[in-house]
């Protein structure tokens, strides 16, 4: 059985990228969607700066200003173990946090004593999708990570304004990103494979990872709406070097679904690339690379499944073409045999962790479009188990709201696995998987949002002992409210430094004192985390991060992760 759902249409039959970052999650029946991404129109602020207000500060790069500013803040450096952190961008041994919103990417420190807001000016009408991917990674190998920022629909002034998509590399240094050392690729970039083209989707997603094996993190970006050949939207992928000097086009990789050794073959709205992720699945020390390609055999009649996740190993020339393998949404319901469930868009959201404690990292698949009990898009967590000889369905599980231990249960459009955060939070040594679940209904609140932590164990993922936490839960700031998307953005990171991972939940739709009921502020909820899961969140909006009289909307739509 096949149903099409209508929001997870293929990128090139969308009007334009306003519905790229989450194809469920576009409600046009929300005023406070955070998944709009408005075509806007930006323009020079006209308000005077107050006295102690810092300014803009303008940075050109191939034709694009990136404005950046730094706003002084009152920290207590201090110094934490570097175990296991992901985005350590002052050196502090303590994670960072970076986050998107509609007003551009807020960069957090944990012991630099500011706080840093990134953005680009737009030349014309295009979407504000600055920061519609964030990846971090130590590229040079210097001890600081350094982060990755896309924006899929950037012109490309090289090309007469085409709006093809660019990324944006800031490195990590004692006091933060250095905004003056920035680095700029798009297609026209030496040496970067391919042309621009209208509506590429140049860094639709990020990934970062040390493929190589050399201790620097390699980059890999999607193009999931990249043409191959005459074939529209099949996708592509290019995997850019780490380096002493950072990341370098030299070498650049080329993949897509008709180079030699990949498996399947280009198809109209394939969306190859749409999700990827970078980490260890056999026990060698080179990261492997997966790909997701979400809309594979969309067009297909009398399907139980679509979707498709290829993977390739690592090595010391880079990714390596010969040994890919790959699954199919389709064979994994064939697989697990539940009744009600069938896989469809498998490969949207993706990372990779040991959650059975064996050596080999399972690769962890966030679905939100997965139907459950006959449902449309419930959603579902699929866990691919790690082994030597590559991607197989044996063995792989199907986590939802009907699975045993896990609370809720499966409804229409619940998204859960929008977005997914794997590593240890209960200090077991196993991988947990941390799942939004941005369109759960809390009591008479519409699309009020949940955040769901699922354990590793001996036997791999399980919902036993699984957690679910919403805003009107007794740990979490605030109440639960229609279209607040509660978790709409999760991730794991290493807030104090100490070991087991910390969880944060970005809330786009939250509406703040003083915000207009159609442009939520947007807020972030971090929670410490022990061996019995989540603890007590702290809540900050976006509002409180900008000066008085100036408004931010949508802050937490986007979160940095490393899923690997």
């Amino acid at each position: 059985m096949r149903m099409k759902y209508a929001a997870v249409a293929a990128l090139s039959t969308m009007a334009s990228a306003a519905l790229f970052a989450s194809p469920a999650l576009a409600d046009p029946g929300s005023p406070n969607s955070p998944h709009h991404l408005k075509q806007i129109k930006k323009t020079p602020a006209t308000r005077a700066l107050a006295a102690d207000e810092p300014a803009w500060v303008q940075t050109v790069r191939d034709g694009i200003t990136l404005d950046s500013r730094s706003t002084p803040v009152t920290v207590t450096p201090t110094t934490g173990t570097r175990l296991n952190t992901r985005s350590d961008f002052d050196g502090d041994g303590r994670d960072d946090i970076a986050a998107a919103s509609d007003s551009g990417v807020v960069v957090n420190y944990s012991s630099a004593a500011h706080r840093d807001q990134l953005r680009t000016e737009l030349l014309e009408d295009g979407c504000a999708c600055f920061g519609n991917s964030l990846a971090s990674g130590n590229f040079n190998g210097d001890g600081y990570d350094d982060l990755a920022i896309a924006d899929l629909d950037e012109i490309d002034t090289a090309t007469k304004g085409l709006h093809a998509g660019a990324v944006w590399i800031f490195y990590g240094g004692p006091d933060g990103l250095q905004i003056s050392t920035v680095q700029h690729f798009n297609q026209s970039s030496a040496g970067v494979p391919g042309s621009s083209e209208e509506d590429d989707y140049f860094g639709g997603a990020l990934a970062a990872g040390d493929i190589t094996g050399d201790g620097r993190d390699d980059l890999a970006i999607g193009l999931p709406n990249e043409a191959v050949g005459s074939i529209k939207a099949a996708g592509g992928v290019i995997v850019l070097k780490g380096s002493a000097s950072g990341i370098v086009s030299t070498g650049a990789l080329w993949i897509d679904q008709g180079t030699s050794g990949v498996p399947g073959s280009p198809e109209t709205d394939d969306n190859f690339g749409w999700a990827m992720t970078i980490g260890k699945i056999n026990k060698d020390k080179y990261g492997d690379l997966a790909i997701g390609t979400p809309f594979e055999n969309y067009h297909d009649t009398n399907v139980d499944g679509t979707g498709m996740i290829t993977q390739f190993w690592g090595g010391s020339a880079g990714v390596s073409l010969t040994g890919a393998t790959s699954v199919s949404g389709e064979g994994i319901t064939h697989t697990v045999k539940v009744t009600g469930t069938y896989v469809f868009d498998l490969g949207l959201a993706m990372g990779i962790t040991d959650t059975n404690g064996d050596g080999y990292g399972e690769i962890i698949v966030g679905d939100s479009g997965v139907e459950v009990a006959w449902k449309r898009a419930p959603g579902a967590v699929v866990s691919l188990v790690g082994r030597s000889t590559g991607l197989s369905t044996t063995g792989v599980k199907v986590i939802s709201q009907e699975s045993s231990g896990v609370s809720g249960s499966a409804e229409q459009d619940d998204w859960f696995g929008d977005s997914i955060g794997v590593g240890d939070v209960t200090g077991d040594g196993l991988g947990d998987v941390l799942v939004g679940v941005p369109g759960e209904d809390i009591g008479s609140a519409v699309d009020a949002g949940l955040v769901t932590l699922l354990r590793g164990s001996s036997s791999g993922l399980t919902g036993t002992g699984s957690q679910s936490l919403d805003q009107s839960s007794t740990l979490v700031p605030g109440s639960a409210e229609s279209y607040d998307y509660f978790a709409d953005s999760v991730t794991l990171l290493n807030l104090n430094g100490t070991g087991p991972l910390e969880a944060l939940a970005g809330t786009p739709g939250e509406v703040v004192t003083g915000d207009a009921a159609t442009s939520p502020s947007g807020s972030m909820t971090t929670f410490p985390t022990s061996s019995q899961g989540l603890g007590t969140g702290t809540t900050w909006s976006g509002r409180s991060l900008v000066p008085t009289g100036e408004t931010m909307s949508a802050y937490g739509w986007n979160l940095v992760a490393r899923q690997g």
